[in-house]
């Protein structure tokens, strides 16, 4: 059984406060701890019951990862209840694990690491609020294998517990760094000729027209309710847009912004 302290510790990480103070964060179910095990990131503690333990397969992860990182993963053994207590789930499934954070801001990186920005593929978020569709896009950017995703300081945390649930374990696999949208579109200003920046807005260049390039090319998508922000709008060499159908009469006024983004990435690579 766990301590009561250690229940307490645990539990605390669903909160973002707590996260940051000790630099972790907390996955949960067996399919999002197999996609950890195959990122690079640090594996404290994975706790998980009886059923979990039972398949071989789950031990060999651990060990394939200890030797592979020569570090030690804390195992704890979990009664029903004590997964219960400790998880952000409506209902807990087997297995629950603490992992490091990685470091996402754009102050900490290097300049070479900066300058490197400017020749991947990279989904710029404007303040996207919704810890769901933040996962998604996560997803997303995984699946299409873009370079990475740039963040707007208001965005939602990428390690809050429903983020890293919808994200299905791509939180570990895609680069995400945060930073003022002040300091984002001063990298613009400084950016070299060759980066195109690209947005997304409900008037524009239809997207199915547009040849769209895999490097060297930011695409950015606003906010949820109030869409990309004049200031970075201002940056936007390219306006984007995804055409309705012309049957389209009324009732969805725009699309999900992760939706939108699906289209956005599936487009990028056709291309």
């Amino acid at each position: 059984m766990l301590t009561n302290q250690q229940i307490k510790q645990f539990k605390s990480y669903q909160q973002k406060k707590y996260r940051r103070q000790d630099g972790v964060f907390v996955a949960e179910t067996p399919k999002v701890s197999e996609v950890l095990f195959q990122a690079d990131l640090g594996i404290r503690v994975v706790a998980a019951l009886d059923s979990w333990w039972a398949e071989p397969g789950n031990e060999v992860q651990i060990k394939m990862w200890e030797r592979k990182h020569d570090r030690p993963v804390e195992r704890l053994v979990l009664s029903i209840k004590d997964l219960e207590r400790i998880s952000g789930l409506k209902e807990p499934q087997q297995v629950w694990m603490l992992l490091d954070s990685p470091e996402v801001s754009l102050a900490a990186m290097e300049r070479d690491a900066r300058e490197a920005l400017y020749r991947g593929c990279y989904l710029l978020l404007d303040d996207l609020q919704d810890p769901g569709n933040m996962g998604t896009i996560l997803r997303i950017a995984d699946w299409f294998g873009l370079d990475g995703i740039l963040c707007t300081s208001a965005c939602a945390d990428v390690f809050q517990p429903k983020c890293v649930q919808a994200s299905m374990g791509s939180v570990g696999m895609v680069p995400v760094v945060y930073a003022a949208r002040e300091d984002w579109i001063a990298l613009v200003r400084e950016k070299p000729e060759a980066l195109r920046v690209y947005g997304t807005f409900m008037r524009g260049e239809d997207i199915y027209g547009q040849t769209l390039p895999k490097e060297a090319a930011w695409y950015v998508v606003g906010n949820e309710a109030k869409g990309i922000s004049p200031a970075l709008e201002a940056c936007v060499d390219t306006r984007l847009t995804i055409p309705a159908h012309p049957r389209h009469r009324t009732g969805a006024e725009s699309l999900n912004a992760a939706a939108a983004t699906a289209i956005l990435c599936s487009e990028i690579m056709r291309r």
